[in-house]
């Protein structure tokens, strides 16, 4: 019995049944030949049965695809979902930071506003409310780009 199994160069059925066993599949990846009996619910084998038609292959075929991108799943799947949850984490960082930017910005002008303001209150000399809205409103927004130009210099 045991001599049925080893492979030896000088029984030439063996390595007949050997070679015949390890063909290569396109792209030269190195394969099996070897016999599976499975028993799958009637709902699956119905999809395998879809999915070959729609994709023009055989049974045998999906039913091949299926087990190799359940298989990739499986192994790289771990992979696949810690870098999807990093991706997830990084867009709401993104996300987060962006009102963070949004919100400061806001600051900045409504403290450039108030400074604006205060200035003008502080030289009240004038009665024309359009005038002394029209030169605020300049003196607030030359404050604001001070600022921004002061932020712009201490950032990257």
């Amino acid at each position: 019995m045991r001599a049925l199994f080893a492979s030896s160069p000088l029984n030439p059925r063996n390595s007949a049944e050997n070679a015949a066993r390890a063909w290569r599949a396109a792209g030269g990846v190195p394969m099996n030949r070897i016999k599976l009996s499975i028993r799958i619910p009637a709902e699956q084998e119905a999809l395998i049965r879809h999915i070959a038609k729609a994709r023009g292959l055989s049974r045998y075929q999906a039913l091949l695809r299926v087990i190799e991108t359940g298989l990739s799943s499986i192994t790289g799947g771990a992979q696949i979902r810690s870098q999807m949850a990093s991706e997830e984490a990084l867009a709401a960082i993104e996300s987060r930071l962006s009102i963070i930017e949004s919100l400061t910005d806001r600051s900045l002008f409504t403290a450039s506003a108030a400074y604006a303001y205060s200035r003008r209150a502080a030289l009240r000399n004038d009665s024309d409310a359009d005038r002394v809205d029209a030169v605020t409103s300049d003196a607030a927004q030359a404050a604001y780009r001070r600022q921004k130009a002061l932020a712009a210099e201490v950032l990257p």
